[in-house]
C-alpha cells in the first residue's frame, strides 16, 4: 500500500522578469506533477514577483522541485509549506440574472455569503465574493437557481505560514 499523497505549497520569489517566469514555469512543467493551482502576483518586495504553486506529491518530490527552483537564476527565495499550514482564499465575480420577483431572495443569498454587489442593471447583478474553495462552490450553487450569466473565479491565493525549508 502506498503512502497518501499530500498537498504542498511552493512559494518562489522571482525577479520581475518575463524570462525568470518562463524558466520557473518550465521547471514546474517538466516535473509533471499534478498542479492544483498556479498563481503569480507582486510580492511585498519591489521588483519581485511571488509565484505560488500548489502541488499534490510526496515530500521528497516536492523538495526536489523546490531545489531545482532554488538553483535557477533570478530566484531570490523558495519556501515549501504543507497546505494545512497556509491560509487560502479565492475570489469570484458572478453575473446573475435577476427579476423583480427574485430580487429579495437574491439579496438574502448575497447577504448570507457576505458578498458585495459591484454592478447592477435592471435585469442583472454582478456579485463579488471572497472565501475558501468550498465556500465559493457553495456560493455558486446557491446562485445557480437565479441563472448565472457569467462566472470568473480565481485560483486560490495562498499565504504561507512559517517556512519548513529555508
Amino acid at each position: 500500500m502506498s503512502a497518501p499523497v499530500e498537498t504542498w505549497v511552493i512559494s518562489a520569489l522571482l525577479a520581475e522578469d518575463l524570462l525568470a517566469l518562463n524558466r520557473a514555469t518550465g521547471i514546474i512543467r517538466r516535473r509533471n506533477l499534478p498542479i492544483g493551482s498556479l498563481t503569480l502576483g507582486p510580492s511585498s518586495r519591489p521588483g519581485t514577483l511571488r509565484l505560488t504553486c500548489v502541488v499534490s506529491s510526496d515530500r521528497a518530490t516536492t523538495d526536489r522541485l523546490a531545489n531545482a527552483l532554488r538553483k535557477m537564476v533570478d530566484v531570490r527565495e523558495v519556501m515549501v509549506h504543507a497546505e494545512a499550514d497556509c491560509t487560502s482564499r479565492e475570489h469570484a465575480l458572478v453575473r446573475v440574472r435577476v427579476s423583480p420577483a427574485q430580487l429579495s431572495a437574491l439579496l438574502d443569498v448575497v447577504s448570507l455569503y457576505e458578498a458585495r454587489i459591484v454592478e447592477e442593471s435592471p435585469r442583472e447583478l454582478l456579485i463579488e465574493a471572497t472565501g475558501t474553495g468550498p465556500f465559493m462552490v457553495s456560493l455558486v450553487r446557491a446562485l445557480e437557481p437565479f441563472g448565472i450569466l457569467d462566472l470568473a473565479r480565481s485560483a486560490p491565493l495562498v499565504v504561507p505560514g512559517q517556512s519548513l525549508t529555508e
